[in-house]
Order: C-alpha cells, then structure tokens, then sequence
C-alpha cells in the first residue's frame, strides 16, 4: 500500500510517501506562514504518481490553525479526482511515537494565557486533547510522563517543572504515515476527518456595515 501524507500543524511542515511500511520520500521545511510555497514546491519535488496512491493522510492537530485548515484542503483536493481514501490522525500520535517514552503528555500553546495538552501511553491517545488553564497543566500530567511540545521556546518557563525534553519536537509526516499503516493493519478507523480546533469560534462583527 502506498500512503502519501501531510503534517502541518507546526511550524515545521512536512510531507511523506510510505510504501510497503517504508518511507520512500520525505521534505520537510519550516513554515512561513505569509508564503505557503514552501508546500507546493515540495510537492513538485516529490515527483509522485499519485494514480498509484492508495490513501491520502493528514495530522489533524491540535496546533497552527491555518496549516491544519490547508492540510486538509490540499489532502482533499489530492483524494477527490479518483476518489481515494483518506486517514485523519491526531498530529500528538507522530509527536509521542517521535519521543519513544511509554507515557507522554503534549502540550502546545494555546494562546490566551491556555495551553492544549493530552496524554498518550506509546502512541496511543489515553486521554482525550483538553483545553486547560496554564495553573491546571500540573494537574494533567503523570507523575512517570515525559513532557514534550512543538511549543516548548514559548512554554520554556512552564515545561521547566516537568520531566521534559529541554527543545521542542516537531510531528512529522514520515512518523504520521508510519503510524496509520499501524492503524490500517489494526483494523482501526481514521478519526473524525476534520482539524482539532481547541478554542471555540470566535465571531468579530464588521467595522462597516455591508
């Protein structure tokens, strides 16, 4: 089976083909968000025959709200013609299987003096992504977790009282590819197809009327 997937919910993004459990190609770039070129000449690059595609996959976040909308976007528009499969998968699996601990907690930045964080035991989801108080971190993490984020430069203060990793880990597409042949194999269905968004929608009424 051949997968082609995309990572972007940080600011490092990446692109894989996994065939046969292998990854055969792989570009990753650090995001400039004013100026998503950076995605489509890796996508030239890559010179994929995308007939051959199997499954197209996508890490769903939580994380960079625009990368994660693009993401999908692309991922849908690459599956639509022929319609192909398609897989969602938290992007805090390819963090945790990164990592290698038995116990990880992610946590990323939320904004808004918050931050996101959810626990995994290897990379399984055993606590479901919640939306926390800077204060209520403590009360997430396990006393025998490993404590990593794609955030820790703006969380160094916070992630400097957990047994942590001292830079921050980027989930890459390479490691998302790999885990959902997992999956796959397992039996184990895809996750809601849509970005985990952790702060609700906020609306901002127009300056001028229409």
């Amino acid at each position: 089976m051949k997968i082609f997937a995309i990572e972007l919910s940080s600011r490092f993004g990446s692109m894989a083909l996994l065939e046969d459990g292998r990854i055969v190609a792989e570009k990753s770039w650090e995001e400039n968000f004013k100026n998503r070129q950076q995605l489509f000449d890796a996508l030239a690059a890559m010179e994929i025959d995308w007939d051959g595609v199997d499954l197209f996959a996508v890490g769903r976040g939580p994380g960079a709200f625009s990368g994660m909308r693009i993401g999908f976007s692309v991922i849908n528009s690459l599956a639509a013609p022929a319609n192909k499969a398609v897989y969602a998968l938290n992007s805090g699996a390819a963090l945790a299987a990164q990592c290698g601990a038995d116990k990880t907690v992610v946590v990323g930045d939320a904004r808004r003096n918050k931050v996101w964080a959810s626990v995994f035991a290897g990379t399984d989801l055993v606590q479901e992504f919640e939306l926390l108080e800077i204060d209520a971190l403590k009360d997430l993490v396990p006393d025998d977790a490993l404590v990593v984020s794609p955030d820790r430069d703006r969380l160094a203060e916070l992630m400097s009282g957990f047994n942590g990793l001292d830079k921050p880990v980027y989930p890459t597409a390479g490691k998302l590819a790999e885990l959902i042949a997992q999956r796959l194999d397992a039996g184990i269905e895809s996750e809601p197809f849509e970005p985990l968004y952790m702060h609700p929608p906020v609306f901002i009424a127009p300056r001028f009327p229409a």
